[in-house]
């Protein structure tokens, strides 16, 4: 009967911490903008109406429960991502996490944040997640990457998103971290694969390895020109000089004519 109690005390402390962030995003929230939201993404999930410079802002202002423990602040979240029908809360979720995961990568982490796909059903929340995913990835290869290939195997379009835009840290100098005979595997699977969301990431995954791998990548692209799509091209080659985007071009209209 105590553990029964108990379990139930928790369940309440972990809703009454819901409605507290819940009623934090709601007072910044602009309801108009948020239906435009939900409507641009394409997403199922209700939309408080938040732009991120003021949901990052609210999420360090903090909340009564950033008092208690890594693991019980952690099963707050994990509760509010799974159960939460706003978007925002997933939103500032992905806030809190993003920075202590640069200075630190908690073992607690991975094994609660690696069902967190469940939710995903835009390519925003997609990113979001991909860009936590790739510092856990950083830290934890090993654990990590394998998860990686078998969502890269998946039917579903942010799986395989997931699985390569994870791979690297969103953009710059550090962002390419992955060796690079473990990205192309995953990136080849996704070339033919014709939707929109997963040939962006595909192009733009490109882009980002190729700023560290110039050469090797010319050599990818030159090796899958008649396959890669028009979207991925596009994208795959932004970073490129106008002369190795021409000659590109010219290798592609060849070999698709």
């Amino acid at each position: 009967m105590p553990k029964a109690r108990a379990r139930k005390d928790r369940q309440a402390h972990l809703t009454d911490h819901g409605g507290e962030v819940v009623a934090a995003l709601r007072e910044i929230g602009n309801p108009r903008f948020g239906a435009d939201v939900a409507t641009d993404r394409g997403s199922s999930m209700e939309y408080l109406g938040i732009r991120f410079p003021a949901l990052r802002r609210r999420v360090n202002e903090g909340f009564s429960f950033y008092d208690l423990s890594e693991e019980e602040i952690l099963a707050i979240w994990n509760r509010l991502w799974c159960t939460s029908p706003y978007g925002d809360v997933l939103f500032a979720a992905l806030e809190y996490y993003a920075p202590r995961v640069r200075k630190r990568v908690s073992p607690a982490l991975w094994p609660v944040v690696r069902h967190w796909h469940q939710r995903v059903d835009n390519w925003c929340h997609s990113d979001g997640l991909s860009s936590l995913y790739s510092w856990i990835l950083a830290s934890d290869p090993a654990d990590v990457y394998p998860q990686l290939e078998l969502w890269n195997r998946s039917a579903d379009q942010w799986l395989r998103r997931i699985s390569i835009v994870s791979l690297i840290h969103y953009s710059g100098t550090n962002a390419v971290f992955t060796p690079l005979d473990r990205v192309l595997p995953l990136v080849t699977t996704c070339l033919e694969d014709e939707r929109e969301y997963v040939q962006k990431a595909v192009g733009w995954v490109l882009r980002e390895i190729g700023q560290a791998f110039p050469h090797e990548v010319g050599a990818y692209l030159e090796e899958h020109i008649a396959t890669i799509s028009a979207v991925a091209f596009r994208r795959a080659v932004e970073r490129r000089s106008p002369g190795v985007k021409a000659e590109l071009r010219v290798l592609r209209e060849a070999a698709r004519a």
